[in-house]
């Protein structure tokens, strides 16, 4: 399972929210949940069983959670088979850095996360040293000087979405376990299924069963 998948599958498929919710996944297997709530600056992991391109197997890091209908987070361990200097000319020097398919909302716009702090001017602070965004030509200035990017920035193509009811919904019957990042993982690079079993394991011992599902077929 290599994690890869294509512009054409991130641009052309949809993520099936009301499919999620009529699953509850705790009954099928017998999930003690850990009980913390997702928020801002809170980890969100994948039920083995979402059968759905953006999001199986994924570690989702959420970024923003203001109000009802402004819940952003991104995928971080689905890389594109591509680079930056593919996305825009402007990153045309660029070849040798990741992007991520971070969900199927706005999935042509390039989105970033970093841990440069005011190096960036304009970025919005989330919390534990990562920011989001900020001005482009800090960002190329930072790129241009050959500083490292595994670690410090991470880019996005697209986010994931959702209202708070509809995110309160999904992890109530078990589509996301929900927990605390790894700062020293969060920005790095990861392989897709490596990272997802990762932090199955750090969601505790009631969360066992999922790592014996094997990988769906449709997937792999």
């Amino acid at each position: 399972m290599s994690g890869i998948i294509s512009p054409k599958e991130c641009a052309a498929l949809f993520y099936k929210k009301k499919e999620m919710e009529d699953v509850n996944y705790s009954d099928l297997f017998g999930i003690t949940p850990n009980k913390k709530s997702a928020d801002k600056n809170r980890i969100l992991v994948a039920n083995p069983l979402l059968d759905d391109v953006w999001f199986s197997r994924s570690v989702v890091y959420l970024a923003a959670f203001e109000g009802e209908n402004d819940i952003m987070g991104f995928v971080q361990n689905k890389p594109f088979p591509f680079t930056l200097n593919s996305v825009s000319p402007t990153f045309k020097d660029f070849a040798d850095i990741p992007v991520y398919c971070g969900g199927p909302v706005e999935p042509d716009r390039l989105f970033f996360l970093h841990t440069l702090g005011t190096a960036i001017m304009d970025s919005r602070y989330i919390g534990n040293g990562i920011s989001i965004g900020g001005d482009l030509v800090s960002l190329l200035a930072y790129l241009s000087a050959g500083n490292k990017i595994d670690g410090y920035v991470k880019f996005f193509l697209g986010y994931s979405g959702w209202s708070a009811s509809q995110l309160k919904m999904e992890i109530k019957t078990q589509s996301w376990g929900v927990i605390e990042p790894r700062m020293d993982d969060i920005l790095y690079s990861r392989e897709d299924e490596k990272m997802w079993k990762k932090y199955v394991k750090e969601l505790g011992e009631g969360y066992s069963s999922w790592l014996k599902v094997p990988p769906l077929p449709i997937f792999n």
